[in-house]
């Protein structure tokens, strides 16, 4: 998440420069209610769920070894929902309506990032997607209740498809006769 908000960041700065940064991966308020200072006058970006993205794969447990074949889980794609909420007062409305609608555009110029866009994602990442989501005002109410803050111009994004694997080997196969793949448990792989 964090490149991602350097990669919005850099957006707007090369429309607005401005000394300090424009979005910030943070919350508008901390856990014991209190308002963050440092957020004012900036497009704040936060996770307010997390969910499993159900796809079907053509996913091989089995990966080449010296000898062998490791047996591991396959990856699970989850989907991260994020707001990004303008949080600007009173005579600075108007700007926060400007750079929420910055926002929408960077991600209409970009609803997709690969190690050619954004180099600096994680290897394991392929490609994540950016979908705009349309909450209605009743579902809106009860984010923003959840995240502690009164009603801020937003737009709601799912970040898709983030791969979580683990590199943990289930089991060890070896390859048989006719180019099958004959699986037995490993002893020191933990199940």
């Amino acid at each position: 998440m964090e490149v991602i908000r350097r990669l919005a960041n850099e957006y707007m700065q090369n429309l607005d420069r401005r000394g300090d940064d424009w979005v910030s991966l943070t919350s508008t308020v901390y856990h014991d209610g209190s308002v963050n200072d440092s957020t004012r006058d900036k497009v704040v970006m936060t996770l307010y769920n997390i969910t499993r993205e159900n796809i079907i794969s053509s996913y091989s447990s089995a990966k080449a070894g010296a000898d062998a074949y490791a047996i591991v889980q396959p990856p699970i794609y989850i989907d991260l929902h994020l707001v990004f909420m303008a949080n600007f007062a009173a005579h600075n409305y108007s700007d926060g309506l400007s750079a929420i609608s910055r926002i929408i555009s960077f991600f209409q110029q970009n609803p997709w990032f690969t190690q050619a866009n954004a180099p600096e994602l994680p290897i394991e990442i392929d490609k994540i997607t950016f979908e705009m989501s349309s909450l209605d005002p009743v579902e809106v109410n009860y984010v923003m209740g959840m995240l502690g803050t009164k009603y801020l111009p937003s737009v709601f994004y799912k970040l898709r498809m983030l791969p979580f694997a683990s590199t943990a080997m289930r089991a060890r196969t070896y390859p048989v006769a006719g180019g099958g793949i004959s699986e037995e448990p490993d002893a020191g792989a933990s199940l």
